[in-house]
């Protein structure tokens, strides 16, 4: 019987910190670097003025694949705000430094999806890119 209480109460704390843990991951999934608005956006932004060198889906065709290893190999452990200015001193290849920051933001939101990363409550943003590293 005097064992019963001590495993209760070890049983309680780790419920307890079960729950809390789940409840942190469900914020950190709720904390993607970029809203739903900015995705849709930047889909059609990436339709408009990426699709056509980088193929449907950021898959590559007469540029780079946008996703993957090879997004990896060139970008991996640089911030997203290194990716974006990247993007706005080189695309589009037809007319580089063309692209506003309003078309940039959601266009960096879309790579960011092909990238594995998830829509949030805050809306990215050059600054906020700087405190985003890219996996290597």
């Amino acid at each position: 019987m005097t064992f019963r209480r001590p495993i209760a109460r070890v049983f309680a704390y780790a419920t307890v910190a079960a729950g809390l843990a789940l409840a942190a991951g469900a914020a950190a999934a709720d904390e993607g670097p970029f809203t739903q608005d900015q995705l849709t956006k930047g889909k059609s932004e990436y339709n408009t003025h990426c699709r056509t060198c980088h193929a449907k889906d950021g898959n590559g065709a007469l540029g780079p694949e946008l996703h993957g290893d090879t997004f990896k190999g060139r970008f991996g452990g640089q911030t997203a705000a290194d990716v974006r200015t990247w993007v706005y001193e080189n695309m589009p290849q037809t007319a580089p430094k063309s692209l506003k920051d309003e078309q940039l933001d959601p266009l960096m939101a879309y790579i960011l999806s092909l990238n594995g990363y998830t829509p949030g409550a805050t809306a990215f943003s050059a600054q906020s890119g700087a405190t985003l590293k890219l996996p290597e």
